[in-house]
């Protein structure tokens, strides 16, 4: 892990219902924060693509699709890295339970790619398992 800096820049934050209809009020929110960094076009595009696959994940398996229930997001800028979580209600679940992605045996599934993606988009990922919510925190770096 890097010496990360901790002068906080900004912070931004957005709740949404988990209705995948909601994605595309993640990406013009995550664009405008964006738009303040000094990240070139196409990490900012990298950076949209892993949070939509991490919102989507929190939509479609951590509340499993019921829309009474929020996923809420947070952007926070600091001098050194960008920071993003993502919180659902869910229970979590086991990253070494599922299936790679990659083999040739699961190259022609339809979904199963969003985590792959956002291991290879951003540069540490982690998860958070709270009484109260399941949390994905992402970080890319200046």
């Amino acid at each position: 892990m890097k010496n990360l800096s901790n002068k906080q820049v900004f912070d931004h934050s957005l709740a949404i219902l988990s209705d995948i209809k909601e994605i595309e009020r993640v990406q013009v929110f995550a664009r405008n924060v964006l738009s303040a960094t000094s990240y070139p076009s196409e990490i900012r595009q990298d950076i949209i693509l892993a949070l939509q696959e991490g919102v989507n994940n929190a939509i479609k398996h951590g509340n499993g699709n019921s829309s009474n229930l929020e996923v809420s997001i947070n952007m926070t800028l600091y001098d050194s890295h960008l920071e993003m979580r993502i919180r659902d209600k869910g229970l979590g679940f086991d990253r070494d339970c599922l299936e790679d992605p990659t083999q040739p045996d699961q190259r022609m599934r339809c979904n199963g790619r969003g985590l792959l993606f956002i291991e290879n988009y951003m540069d540490e990922i982690c998860f958070v398992r709270e009484a109260e919510y399941h949390e994905l925190k992402m970080i890319r770096y200046r």
